[in-house]
This record gives structure tokens, C-alpha cells and sequence, in this order.
């Protein structure tokens, strides 16, 4: 089967990085795969040699023009390579796959990488809305990430199927307690710190000013050991949303035990040094990094949006879970895996192994036998 996969970019975004992760998927299961990006950004996701990348836009285009060139260029793409199947990657990349497929007879799918719901304190916007509820309309086919969207979506699209996003990473070992081994065998010792990673500018969505809020009320941030513990926060940064931050930091007194770390090319073993990460998020349509810090070994604290997060996490012996915006229960949850380390442990082993149950072959899995289902109707 021939597959062609729209994405906005191959770089920085997670959403970005699933595409990848599904493109590189299906080539390994024997598709015809075609990826088609803006690649006058800079390529960080590496595609598996024998893809076809296709570039988006037309070099020497001004802003606008080359917005509506994309869709022309597309459309060419699509009738001198005859896919059977395209899959768009975010509202953007499925509308301009859409558009372009007009009359070609060739079904397109929309991938929607966020919650349908919203908090009260971050409503949806009304392009947002508009975009999720009656682009989504469309479509024949619209992915989603959670049974908790699916079942708040309703019969108001058709044909909606849940698809996690996969794990691009391997899980970890544990050798000894406090050590984990990555498939090459190198080892890592567990360090005492909490690890928190998100874009910055977002911080308002990732809830990091909870976050920091809520380590300022932890007690005691030694552990039986002796050990002090910090906090450590990753994630793309703009000035201003960093200065806002680390403002927050002086202000609750606790600039001297968090580290912003900036963008990291090594998430993985940063996550398999760190002991407990945190899930702060006020809203979140999946967690990605849950599982990826899950498959590192770490003991997860997740604010759960409205059943998503934990069906992730599954049980409380994988990972622990605590209502969104709530900072005490953030500060409790982090204290106890501080001050109990063979719990910690004990949540750090099996999230290692819950997170297989989203390993890349097992998603891939559901998109070959999805994508073969499509071709039957």
C-alpha cells in the first residue's frame, strides 16, 4: 500500500515527531511512504532511509503566496504518486491534504494530537472549535487519542477511532535497584531530582507555575538518604517566558532548588536519570512525555484531565495520580515518592513495563490493520 503522510514540520513538536514515528512505522511493515514537510525548517525527526520526502513549499515564495502554493504543490504530489491513502498530521496538515485530494478520489485522514474538552480556566477558542467540531466534519476518517474523546465527541463526527500516540523510545532495564540499562546496555543511576518538560511559552497548559507552587510546599525535600532533591524543568524557552518563571521561583523562595534546562536533544537520559517526573499539565489531550518518561524508569505524578491520563497510567501501582490545578495533592504526591524510596521504586519498575502496552509495533499494529480497513470499504 502506497501512503502519503502531510506534516507542518519535522522538527520540535511532538505531534511532528508521532508522524514520524508512523511514517518510519508503516515503511518497516512494507508501505510505499511518502513524506511531505516544510523542509526549509530544520529537519531534528530522522526519517528511515527509502522514504520519500517531499518539500511543502516552492522556494523564493512570499508569506501568503507560499501558504497557497502548498496547496497546488500537494495536489500535484498526490496525482503523479497515486497513494492510496494520506494521512494529515494536526487540523493544518489534513485540511491542506483535503483540499488538494478534491476529486481524486483518495481518502484523506484527519489526526487530531489534542483534547476536544477544555478547562474552564483555558476555554477553546472559536477557531479552535470551529476546526476540531466542523473542519473534523469533512472527514471520513478522524483519529483521535483517548476513549474519553471519543466518548465526548459523540456522534457529532463519523468514523472516529482512538489511536495513542506510539513510543518512539525503548524501555529501560532495571539492573539493580536504582540503576536502569538502556538497550545499548550503558547503565544510569537514578538521581535525586523531579523532572518536569514542556515548551516554556506554554507554560500556562503544562501548568509549570502549579508545578513550581506546589514544590515550594514540599516539606522536607531531603530523603532518608540524606540526599537533596531539585527540581528540573525542560523545554523550549522564550525570554519572557522564562523570566515569568524563574519570578515565580523568587517569589515562593525556591530559585535555589530548580534548574531550567532548556531545549534537550537528550530527554531520554535526562528521564532516565531523573527518579519521579511530574505531570503538571492543566489540560492534556494524551501525555506523550508521560510515556516516555514512564518508559525511562521514572515514577510518574500526573495531573489527570478527566480520565486521560489514566489511561495511561492504568493503575496506582504505575504511577500515581492527582487532579488537575490541585497543589496540594501535586506537593503530596512528590513528598511521598521523596520520602518513600521502595515505593518509588517499586512505581518506577512497573511504569517501565505498563508503557510497552504503547510501544511504536504495537500502534503501528493498529495502523496497518485500520489503514487495511479503509482499503476494504
Amino acid at each position: 500500500m502506497k501512503v502519503l503522510i502531510v506534516c507542518n514540520r519535522l522538527c520540535y513538536g511532538g505531534a511532528e515527531r508521532v508522524g514520524v514515528t508512523i511514517a518510519n512505522g508503516l515503511f518497516g511493515r512494507g508501505y510505499e511512504v511518502y513524506v511531505v514537510a516544510d523542509l526549509f525548517m530544520p529537519v531534528t525527526y530522522k526519517l528511515r532511509p527509502g522514504i520519500k520526502v517531499l518539500n511543502l513549499y516552492r522556494e523564493g515564495k512570499g508569506k501568503y503566496a507560499k501558504q497557497l502554493s502548498s496547496f497546488k504543490l500537494l495536489r500535484s504530489y498526490l496525482k503523479q504518486h497515486h497513494p492510496d491513502v494520506v494521512i494529515g498530521i494536526m487540523w493544518l496538515a489534513s485540511l491542506r491534504a483535503l483540499v488538494a485530494a478534491r476529486g481524486l478520489h483518495i481518502p484523506v485522514i484527519s489526526t487530531v494530537h489534542d483534547s476536544f474538552e477544555r478547562p474552564a480556566c483555558a476555554p477553546m477558542s472559536r477557531f479552535e472549535h470551529f476546526h476540531k467540531f466542523v473542519l473534523n466534519k469533512l472527514y471520513n476518517y478522524v483519529t483521535v487519542l483517548t476513549e474519553a474523546d471519543k466518548k465526548f465527541i459523540g456522534s457529532r463526527l463519523k468514523h472516529v477511532t482512538v489511536m495513542p500516540n506510539p513510543l518512539a523510545l525503548t524501555p529501560v532495564s532495571f539492573v539493580v535497584d536504582g540503576r536502569v540499562a538502556n538497550p545499548a546496555g550503558e547503565e544510569t543511576i537514578k538521581e535525586p531530582f523531579v523532572l518536569a518538560a514542556g515548551r516554556l511559552d506554554d507554560w500556562h497548559c503544562k501548568g509549570f507555575d502549579l508545578l513550581i507552587k506546589a514544590w515550594s510546599l514540599v516539606k522536607e525535600k531531603k530523603d532518608s538518604e540524606g540526599k537533596y532533591w531539585h527540581l528540573k524543568i525542560a523545554g523550549k524557552e522564550t525570554p519572557e517566558s522564562l523570566d515569568y518563571l524563574k519570578g515565580l521561583c523568587q517569589q515562593y523562595h525556591v530559585e535555589s532548588s530548580v534548574e531550567f534546562l532548556g531545549f534537550r536533544t537528550d530527554i531520554a537520559h535526562l528521564m532516565q536519570q531523573a527518579s519521579i517526573f511530574v505531570l503538571s499539565s492543566r489540560y492534556e489531550g494524551f501525555g506523550l512525555v508521560l510515556i516516555e518518561a514512564m518508559s525511562q524508569g521514572c515514577a510518574c505524578v500526573a495531573a489527570d484531565y478527566k480520565g486521560r491520563q489514566k489511561e495511561i497510567i492504568g493503575d496506582s501501582y504505575n504511577g500515581i495520580l492527582c487532579p488537575t490545578e490541585d497543589v496540594h495533592a501535586l506537593a503530596e504526591k512528590m513528598q511521598y515518592l521523596i520520602l518513600h524510596p521502595e515505593e518509588r521504586m517499586h512505581i518506577q519498575r512497573n511504569a517501565a513495563e505498563r508503557s510497552k502496552v504503547f510501544a511504536t509495533e504495537r500502534i503501528i499494529d493498529r495502523w496497518d490493520n485500520y489503514l487495511q480497513n479503509i482499503m476494504r470499504r
